[in-house]
């Protein structure tokens, strides 16, 4: 909408030269010449068809339309005034510090935080990884959560489930072919030792239950099966929302994908101590976090 207003410059003439009574200190405050405030005066007069001031050779008074005028003008530009101010005045940085496993944090947060910067430059956010979860009394303000949960003494908020598939690079699957589920089982298959099921629950899920990798490459963190993937170890189950900007760039395929992913009702939670659910920061934090997750990952046409 296009705002129907005359020329600041002639606003604030009249506006100074009304409050202080005339055009010379109108001058003197705005920096210009008294015949200068005059000239804009004139123009705001031209512009609104009414005449503000009753001009007499030693006078200045304002009419019935000026004095009308006045307040509404000073309290517009005392608002203006205060308003360019507080938005230029910095805010305050404050900090939220949150604890995730290393493989989500490098696979789904890391990918996003620069959003996070742009959206809350007042928040920094301190993120920290490992394999336990610490104690949020005196911890971090909050932890993502992988499991089925309850988890009683905390607030927790489910970000996105589990949803595995199998993944390897281009070069593997060039060189083997895309296997057949039971075929699978004979091939080089990457186990996590913190989730050393993994393989048996997917081949159940693809109606084979019972079968489990002959040939399994074991690693101590869930971290290494999906990097060695990528170099072309074998084949390793994902997340796919963790290793989504992987299966969009092609770097790591999944060789099943007619295939839906496996969902077992675990996933991710984000959770805090009860008593802080109203902080900003960690208001900020969460809200942001809900929102990312809702948003669908990359990959997800090549997963299935």
């Amino acid at each position: 909408m296009r705002r129907q207003l005359p020329p600041l410059n002639a606003i604030r003439a009249f506006e100074a030269a009304a409050r202080l009574g005339g055009f010379a200190a109108a001058g003197v405050e705005l920096g210009v010449t008294p015949g200068a405030v005059s000239q804009q005066v004139q123009l705001l007069e031209a512009r609104l068809s009414r005449q503000l001031f009753d001009r007499g050779p030693r006078s200045l008074r304002l009419t019935q339309d000026g004095r009308a005028l006045l307040p509404v003008l000073t309290e517009a530009l005392d608002g203006m005034e205060a308003g360019i101010l507080r938005a230029l005045v910095p805010r305050p940085r404050v900090e939220v510090s949150v604890f995730a496993q290393t493989s989500f944090a490098l696979g789904w947060m890391l990918p996003r935080l620069p959003r996070f910067q742009r959206e809350q430059p007042e928040v920094e956010l301190r993120l920290s990884t490992g394999i336990d979860a610490p104690d949020l009394r005196g911890g971090p303000d909050a932890v993502v959560l992988h499991g089925r949960g309850p988890w009683p003494d905390l607030a927790t908020h489910l970000l996105f489930p589990d949803r595995l598939v199998p993944v390897c690079s281009p070069g593997w699957l060039a060189a083997h072919g895309a296997p057949e589920p039971r075929r699978l089982a004979g091939e080089t298959l990457l186990v996590s030792d913190t989730a050393p099921e993994d393989w048996e629950e997917w081949f159940a899920h693809a109606g084979l239950r019972g079968l489990a990798p002959e040939r399994p490459l074991r690693f101590g963190s869930s971290l290494l099966p999906p990097q060695a993937a990528l170099h072309g170890l074998g084949v390793a189950l994902a997340d796919q929302s963790l290793v989504a900007a992987e299966l969009d760039a092609g770097r790591l395929i999944n060789p099943a994908p007619a295939l839906p992913p496996l969902v077992r009702g675990t996933g991710w939670h984000l959770a805090h101590l009860p008593a802080r659910r109203r902080e900003a920061p960690l208001v900020a934090l969460r809200d942001w976090l809900l929102r990312e997750a809702r948003v669908p990952a990359f990959g997800m046409a090549q997963c299935g």
